[in-house]
């Protein structure tokens, strides 16, 4: 395959499943950190009071029964309880960031299986001096400057209130610092959830963007299931957009464009000593034919109507020249266009 060949092609379906069998899936990271995130809050929002109850009761515990009872009694009865506490914080963030992951790009295992090649230095040293290592490395400074400027305008926002701190009681100290707190967690957390939301159209566009195929591409993989009625249809249809496209790109070359005029519409090319005869470079019916007469005004190319000649040269191949029966009418057309001035 030519390596400078351009990758204009969309992507088909094959080369999507390809991709993600390799485990290349659009897939940010950052939603799913803030999604993991999102748990815990939900998690505290539902059952944290409990847990901090617990929480408080063990370490009270655990400090009124030091001088009491042997040091492993206490271990003992204390370790499990507080594994149980804790547990919900490591197991919810856990299944909310596979949860999200799923969504974005569908479960896939590849990424989890074991590569030799991820050992190599050398592997990890490209991949962090790489242009994707350092886009990564631009969002984290982004993000780190971005919490700084959140940081210090909610601090500004609290300043007004600090005089009256000192002469508040602990229960009042303590539930000022919780709600600072919050507010400060609240509007990072939002700010932070719309610059992931934003990463993951980020890196949704450069998956895609990845994935185009060249024209090669394509035509090998048409070769590959050629055998396939569904995939065949596909095929021909593909191969139909791929000829309207070079042909139209063809149209700007033309000498005239003669149309129906409503229906139809054929671009001739004639250039004396090149072409022996003119030569059927485009034709269309309809829509095409309207996406003809569009880019021959463009280019002010001249379109003559005659609707016997029209029909008679839309029945010719594109590429083939025009047959004798016709060497008169279009003869008639191009001496017109010669004494006008059009063409020369």
């Amino acid at each position: 395959m030519p390596d400078f060949e351009e990758r204009t092609e969309q992507p088909t379906p094959r080369r999507r499943e390809k991709a993600k069998e390799k485990g290349s899936v659009p897939r940010s990271r950052e939603l799913i950190s803030m999604f993991g995130t999102a748990g815990i809050f939900l998690f505290l929002y539902l059952a944290g009071d409990h847990s901090i109850e617990n929480i408080f009761y063990l370490i009270k515990y655990v400090l009124g029964s030091l001088h009491e009872k042997d040091l492993i009694f206490v271990a003992n009865f204390a370790f499990p309880k507080m594994v149980s506490v804790l547990i919900p914080f490591l197991i919810i963030p856990f299944v909310f960031a596979v949860f999200t992951g799923v969504l974005q790009g569908g479960f896939v295992l590849k990424p989890l299986g074991f590569e030799i090649e991820r050992l190599n230095p050398l592997n990890g040293l490209n991949r962090i001096f790489s242009l994707s290592g350092f886009f990564e490395l631009l969002k984290s400074v982004f993000k780190f400057a971005v919490g700084g400027v959140l940081f210090f305008y909610i601090v500004k926002k609290s300043l007004h209130l600090l005089p009256s701190v000192p002469v508040m009681s602990l229960p009042e100290i303590v539930a000022f610092s919780l709600k600072f707190i919050a507010r400060m967690v609240l509007v990072v957390f939002i700010v932070f959830l719309a610059l992931a939301l934003i990463d993951y159209l980020i890196e949704r566009w450069r998956f895609e963007r990845s994935i185009k195929m060249t024209r090669y591409e394509l035509k090998e993989e048409m070769k590959e299931h050629e055998g396939d009625p569904l995939i065949k249809s596909r095929i021909k249809s593909i191969q139909r957009e791929l000829a309207r496209k070079r042909m139209m790109q063809e149209v700007p070359k033309a000498t005239v464009v003669i149309t129906n005029p409503a229906h139809l519409a054929v671009a001739l090319m004639y250039r004396k000593n090149e072409t022996p005869a003119p030569k059927v470079i485009a034709k269309g019916a309809g829509l095409i034919a309207d996406k003809i007469k569009e880019i021959a005004r463009k280019h002010s190319i001249p379109i003559i109507e005659d609707k016997p000649l029209a029909q008679a040269l839309y029945k010719l191949e594109i590429g083939s020249t025009i047959p004798e029966e016709l060497y008169r009418a279009v003869a008639r057309i191009l001496a017109y266009l010669y004494r006008i001035g059009r063409i020369v």
